[in-house]
C-alpha cells in the first residue's frame, strides 16, 4: 500500500509514475523511475486553453470582482459552459457589452455549516440548494431584455380593445442615447462640422436631466402617493427613509426613476379595487384642474401600465451608458419594477413575472457590488429592501432565496439599526434551508440547521431593551381557557421596525422547526412544540397591538401570522389566526384575499 503521507502524493509528474502511485522525480524526457526499468516515460499534454469550472461555489460568486468592466465570454466559449446563449443576438464587445457569463450550478452538500468565534457565524453555502434560481445572466442588458419580453407579452395578451396603440419597437435597447455624443466617445467621434467634442468634456451623469422635472397635477397624486403611503413600507427598517426622503429627490432628475415611482404609486391605488370597466377610457385631467386621488383611482391601472412602458423606454435609451448601469438611479428603479411586480401579485397569483424581476434586481446589485454591508447607505437600503421581497416570493413559492452575500462583521459588534436588519439576511437563510432538498448528507443538515438555530439565539442575546415587549393589561380577546388556543393579547414593541424585527426573528424559528431534519425523540418533539407555541403567540400578539396597525407593520405581519398559521393543528387555532390575518390583510391590501382561501384548503387538506 502506499504511503498516506503528503510527500507521496502528487498531482504532477509522469503518466506511469502517476497511475502508479509514486513519487516522480520530473525528469525529462524519461524521469529516473522510468529509466531504471526501462519503461516509456509520457507527460500529460498541457491545454492550451485554461479550463473553466461548470460549477462555482456561492463563496467563490461572492469573491469575484466587479464584473462591469470584465471581458466578455464568446458565444463558443457560452457554449462550451453549457449555457443558454443570449438572447437578442447580443455584442460581446464595444460599448454595449455586458458582464460575463457566471455560471452558477451549485455542487452537492460537501461542508457543514461552522461556527466562528465572537459570534461570527459562517455557514458555507454549497450546503444550500439554489435550485435554477440564480441563472447565468449578462447584468444590465439582459435584464433589461427580460423586462421589454414581459412588457410585449402583457400588452399582446390584453384585450384588443383594452390594449395601449404602443410601438413595440420603442422597446429596443438599440436606439441612439439622447445626447449627440455617444458615450465613450473619443476624439473625432462628435457630430457636426466642427471640432469633436472631447469625451471629458461629456457631463458626468448624461442620463440624468440638467434641470429638476416638473409634475403636472395627476403625476403629482401618484407622486405623493408614493412617498406617503408606499414609501413608509419599503423604509421600515431603515431610520434614514432613503425611500422617502433621498429617492424623490433623486427622480426629480431622472425621468426613467420617475416614471417608475409613478407606476408603483398608480399600481399600489390598484390594490383592493373592483376590475374596471375594460372599454373605459383614460381619463385625462386639463391643465390646472386640481387632480385627486378619488378621481384617478378608477383609472389608476391604466396610469400604472403607461407609467411603466415609459420606464422601459428610458432603459432601453441610457443602458449603453456604462455611469448609469452602476449608479443609485439604475439600483432603485430596479427596486421600484420588482416592487411594481409584488403589487401586481395581488390581482394575479402568479409569481412569475416577479421572479424573474427579482433575480434582475440581484444582477443590478451584483454589477455595482451592492450588499447590506456597502459603505453607501442608500446602496444598502435597496439591498435590504429587495431582500425583503425575496424572502416573501421565496417563502411563497418554496423556492432558495437568491442572496449569496456573507456578513463580515459579528452581531456583538453590530449597532442597534444594525441588528434590526441583519434579522432580514437570517430569516433569508432560514427560507434558503427549508426550500433545499434533505435527501443527502442528512447529518449535515443537521448541523447546518443547527446552526441557523444559533444564529437566531445569537441575535437575540444581542438586542438592546428596546427590543423588550411591553405586554399591555387587558387583551382585544377573551382570554382562552382552551390549552390549544393562541393568546391574543397584544405586544407593543417600540419602534416599529423593532416590532417588525421580532416578528421576523419568530418567523425564522417556526421555518426552520417544520423544517429542519431531526434524529427524533420525544424531548426534541416537545421542545418544538414549545417554541412554535411561543413563536406564534408572540406574532400574533404584536400584530394584534395597536401599534402594529399601520401599513408598513401590516406587510410584515403579515407573512409572520401566515406562517404561523400554517402549523396550526386544531379549529381554535385556526380561527383565532384567520381572525387576525383577516384584520391584517384589511390594512395591508396585499396579498390577494384569495390566499385566505388557499390557507383553508391546507388546514382542509387540500391542495
Amino acid at each position: 500500500m502506499p504511503s498516506k503521507s503528503r510527500g507521496l502524493r502528487t498531482s504532477t509528474g509522469c503518466l506511469v509514475c502517476r497511475k502508479r502511485r509514486v513519487k516522480c522525480d520530473e525528469t525529462r524526457p524519461r524521469c529516473k523511475n522510468c529509466t531504471r526499468v526501462e519503461r516509456n516515460c509520457e507527460y500529460p499534454q498541457k491545454s492550451a486553453t485554461p479550463k473553466r469550472s461548470r460549477a462555482l461555489s456561492a463563496r467563490t460568486v461572492e469573491e469575484l470582482p466587479n464584473t462591469t468592466n470584465s471581458t466578455s465570454l464568446s458565444e463558443s466559449e457560452v457554449a462550451s459552459l453549457g449555457l443558454p446563449a443570449p438572447s437578442g443576438g447580443l455584442s460581446t464587445s464595444g460599448p454595449e457589452a455586458a458582464q460575463s457569463w457566471i455560471p452558477f450550478n451549485i455542487d452537492p452538500p460537501q461542508v457543514p455549516g461552522t461556527v466562528l468565534p465572537d459570534d461570527s457565524f459562517f455557514l458555507d453555502d454549497s450546503l444550500f440548494s439554489f435550485g435554477d434560481t440564480l441563472t447565468p445572466s449578462f447584468g444590465p442588458i439582459e435584464w433589461y431584455d427580460v423586462l421589454a419580453q414581459d412588457a410585449i407579452d402583457t400588452m399582446q395578451d390584453q384585450n384588443p380593445s383594452n390594449r395601449w396603440n404602443f410601438d413595440y419597437s420603442s422597446l429596443s435597447r438599440r436606439q441612439t442615447p439622447r445626447q449627440s455624443v455617444a458615450p465613450n466617445a473619443g476624439p473625432g467621434d462628435g457630430d457636426g462640422d466642427g471640432p469633436a467634442t472631447a469625451t471629458q468634456d461629456l457631463p458626468s451623469q448624461p442620463w440624468n436631466t440638467d434641470t429638476r422635472v416638473e409634475l403636472k397635477d395627476h403625476e403629482l397624486v401618484f407622486f405623493e402617493h408614493y412617498i406617503n403611503v408606499v414609501a413608509p413600507i419599503l423604509d421600515l427598517f431603515d431610520p434614514l427613509s432613503h425611500f422617502a426622503s433621498m429617492v424623490p429627490h433623486l427622480a426629480l432628475r431622472n425621468v426613467g426613476l420617475l416614471k417608475s415611482i409613478l407606476a408603483v404609486g398608480a399600481r399600489h391605488l390598484t390594490l383592493g379595487q373592483a376590475p374596471t370597466d375594460p372599454n373605459e377610457a383614460i381619463l385625462h385631467v386639463s391643465p390646472g384642474t386640481p387632480a385627486s386621488v378619488h378621481s384617478l383611482s378608477p383609472n389608476a391601472a391604466k396610469f400604472a401600465e403607461q407609467y411603466y412602458f415609459e420606464t422601459l423606454q428610458y432603459l432601453s435609451q441610457n443602458l449603453l451608458y456604462q455611469t448609469y448601469t452602476g449608479s443609485h438611479e439604475i439600483l432603485i428603479t430596479a427596486i421600484m419594477i420588482s416592487t411594481y411586480e409584488m403589487f401586481g401579485t395581488a390581482e394575479n397569483p402568479d409569481h412569475s413575472a416577479w421572479d424573474r424581476h427579482l433575480r434582475g434586481a440581484f444582477w443590478i446589485q451584483r454589477n455595482s457590488n451592492t450588499s447590506g454591508e456597502s459603505t453607501d447607505s442608500l446602496r444598502r437600503a435597496v439591498w435590504f429592501s429587495w431582500l425583503r421581497q425575496d424572502i416573501w416570493a421565496a417563502f411563497r413559492t418554496g423556492r432558495p432565496t437568491l442572496t449569496i452575500h456573507q456578513p463580515t462583521k459579528s452581531m456583538s459588534d453590530l449597532t442597534t439599526e444594525e441588528l434590526t436588519t441583519r434579522i432580514i439576511y437570517i430569516t433569508a437563510k432560514c427560507v434558503q434551508f427549508a426550500a433545499t432538498p434533505k435527501e443527502q448528507n442528512i447529518t449535515e443538515y443537521i448541523e447546518a440547521g443547527a446552526t441557523l438555530m444559533r444564529m437566531l439565539d445569537a441575535w437575540k442575546r444581542c438586542l438592546p431593551q428596546s427590543f423588550e415587549p411591553i405586554r399591555i393589561v387587558g387583551s382585544y380577546s377573551t382570554p382562552k381557557t382552551n390549552s390549544d388556543a393562541v393568546s391574543l393579547a397584544p405586544i407593543w414593541i417600540h419602534p416599529p421596525a423593532h416590532a417588525a424585527a421580532i416578528q421576523m426573528y419568530h418567523f425564522s424559528r417556526i421555518v426552520m422547526v417544520l423544517n429542519q431534519p431531526s434524529t427524533g425523540g420525544l424531548n426534541v418533539y416537545q421542545t418544538r412544540f414549545k417554541m412554535l407555541r411561543e413563536s406564534t403567540t408572540m406574532i400574533c400578539g404584536i400584530a394584534a397591538a395597536q401599534q402594529s396597525q399601520n401599513l408598513p407593520s401590516a406587510f410584515v405581519s403579515f407573512q409572520a401570522v401566515y406562517a404561523a398559521a400554517l402549523y396550526a393543528d386544531s379549529q381554535e387555532k385556526q380561527g383565532e389566526i384567520l381572525e387576525v390575518l383577516d384584520r391584517v390583510l384589511l390594512i395591508s391590501e396585499f396579498p390577494s384575499r384569495s390566499i385566505l382561501n388557499d390557507l383553508v384548503k391546507v388546514w382542509s387538506g387540500g391542495t
